[in-house]
């Protein structure tokens, strides 16, 4: 419990991390006022058109996750941090509780942005507003969704530890290789981590073999396998390496 506090303590008291979230939020909040404000009701289309802008957010909770952990590489402080658990692996886990509270922050800010904004907006403009079971469903797979995210981009960081390396590599995961499952066979492509989050957010993917739940299980998994191979290798690994 010491550990989580401390890497809570250490996420936000970070200039990075309110700059982050201040910018994403800023630009959610044009994204939703103009989009939903100006756009035909034929391009507003459903739910999904509604919680728009996700695609700047998503992006930073990603590059939080990575610089979560590469940070402490890049600065030379990882000596200092894992002395206090010389096991490790209780630092990343922590680290790891940091990301998901952060990420769930993150989405309860974007809800009350989204929600705020596009919904009175579109409503004034005499749209009917979808029933508010599905807006709540949707709007949870977003709150999860970054939560994950932010935990995926740890994983990605501790695996890489260099920063710039890292951020690249997440970010070509969800933007470069997201395009590959078009190339492939069946249902196979839906388990991708881009095609996984589309699913969470409750968008039918391919042959709608992932539904809403199961595509939060298949990104979680991906995260979650993401972070056990960056625990074992910061663990193996000398940390000067």
């Amino acid at each position: 419990m010491n550990l989580l506090r401390s890497e809570w303590l250490k996420l936000w008291t970070t200039r990075t991390t309110w700059v982050m979230l201040g910018i994403g939020l800023l630009c959610e909040g044009l994204f939703a006022g103009l989009f939903v404000g100006l756009a035909s009701f034929a391009d507003i289309g459903d739910v999904d058109e509604l919680i728009t802008g996700l695609g700047l957010l998503m992006t930073l909770m990603l590059v939080l996750g990575v610089l979560v952990i590469t940070t402490e590489f890049r600065h030379g402080t990882s000596s200092s941090t894992f002395l206090v658990a010389p096991r490790r692996w209780p630092v990343l886990v922590a680290k790891l509780g940091a990301c998901l509270l952060v990420g769930l922050v993150a989405g309860l800010l974007f809800v009350l942005v989204n929600g705020g904004l596009a919904l009175p907006l579109y409503s004034g403009r005499g749209g009917t507003l979808p029933p508010t079971g599905e807006l709540v469903e949707v709007y949870a797979g977003v709150v999860v969704s970054f939560a994950l995210l932010c935990a995926f981009g740890l994983g990605i960081g501790a695996i890489i530890r260099n920063q710039v390396g890292a951020i690249i590599a997440v970010i070509a995961v969800f933007f470069v290789v997201s395009s590959l499952p078009e190339l492939l066979p069946g249902s196979i492509g839906e388990y991708f981590p881009a095609q996984a989050v589309g699913s969470l957010h409750g968008r039918v993917e391919g042959d709608g073999t992932l539904t809403q739940l199961t595509g939060g299980l298949v990104l979680a998994g991906w995260s979650l396998l993401m972070c056990a191979v960056g625990t074992a290798l910061v663990v193996k690994r000398d940390l000067s390496e």
